[in-house]
């Protein structure tokens, strides 16, 4: 899934993401010798589905930063795109970097998949203040991003603190950020409000899930379908990408993102969640990566406990439990 290409001006190792149900296969890219800055990127996208959105990333440090890429400054087949061959994007560099080209720049280049059973009905997607775009996915009243945040910045620009497992920016990228319950609640109190009212480190117009809000998921599902209990409900949230996974084809792969091997907990992602198993950070020591999924809420359990729901790839449940603030989790932002 990696091709790096050597240019007169450039180098430019490229790494593809995958989907849920598809993947991107970089076949060359060139920078335009008019001094117009465009730089060309052909792909492919192979997949069972259609509606992928395509985003890029650009570190000039070896990978050891990804910076954000504008949609401004991308043109072309960036989506929605169908599966097939041939495909082209258009990226003007001077845009977003300006002047800042050297020979350890690496282009990220990630595909998301859109469900059109699932997604929000006229809310496909959710963009942050960087540029990241989110699929969204409506689970009874509730609409939730369909991928976990992965911002360096809130919604009104300013930074903020965002841990990648083991330190490597391209965990971010599978799995999004690691943060604690300071910087998600952005200075905002606890509640356990329906909704929360707490904006914290989400898009403007969307909102951190109260710990009621976590309940009203999972109740919803419980309810509602006869096959889903409160045994399963975890694995009908879970991203079907897993070790060994029994439902085979672009399931069943040892590529990041991915859940470990399990028979019997595998993810069948029903409802289009996508949880996929980020790990945390214990300030600075990281553990969990393809076992367990955390994601906070906006309500605290004591003065420095915030309650939390896990997911974990050796069960079918979804946990409720409360642990130190300072502990790095993902995030899951659901619309206002």
């Amino acid at each position: 899934m990696r091709k790096a290409l050597l240019l007169s001006t450039l180098l430019l190792p490229f790494m593809a993401c995958f989907s849920q149900s598809g993947s991107v296969i970089i076949n060359s890219v060139s920078q335009r010798s008019d001094e117009s800055g465009l730089v060309d990127v052909h792909y492919d996208l192979s997949g069972a589905q259609s509606d992928y959105y395509v985003n890029m990333r650009v570190s000039f440090n070896e990978g050891l930063n990804f910076f954000p890429i504008s949609p401004a400054s991308m043109s072309g087949d960036v989506g929605p795109v169908s599966p097939g061959t041939s495909k082209h994007i258009v990226w003007n560099p001077t845009i977003d970097h300006p002047n800042r080209y050297s020979p350890q720049a690496k282009l990220l280049v990630v595909a998301y998949h859109i469900n059109n059973s699932n997604f929000c009905p006229g809310t496909p997607t959710v963009t942050d203040y960087d540029g990241n775009v989110y699929a969204t996915v409506q689970i009874g009243d509730q609409c939730w991003m369909a991928s976990n945040l992965n911002s360096i910045r809130n919604a009104a620009g300013n930074s903020i603190t965002r841990k990648c497992y083991a330190d490597n920016p391209v965990n971010c990228e599978y799995y999004g950020g690691l943060y604690s319950w300071a910087t998600v609640m952005n200075g905002a109190s606890s509640s356990n409000s329906n909704p929360s009212g707490v904006q914290g480190i989400c898009p403007n117009g969307w909102h951190v899930p109260g710990d009621a809000e976590w309940t009203q998921l999972t109740g919803y599902l419980i309810s509602t379908y006869v096959d889903v209990t409160s045994s399963n409900v975890g694995n009908r949230l879970k991203s079907c990408r897993q070790l060994s996974s029994p439902l085979g084809n672009d399931c069943n792969t040892s590529d990041h993102p991915r859940w470990n091997s399990n028979a019997t907990h595998y993810g069948t992602n029903d409802f289009g969640f996508s949880a996929l198993p980020g790990g945390f950070d214990n300030l600075g020591s990281f553990g969990s990566l393809g076992a367990y999924g955390y994601w906070w809420s906006a309500m605290e359990s004591t003065s420095g406990y915030a309650w939390y729901r896990s997911i974990y790839s050796g069960n079918g449940n979804v946990s409720r439990n409360n642990t130190l603030k300072t502990t790095g989790h993902s995030l899951r932002c659901l619309k206002d």
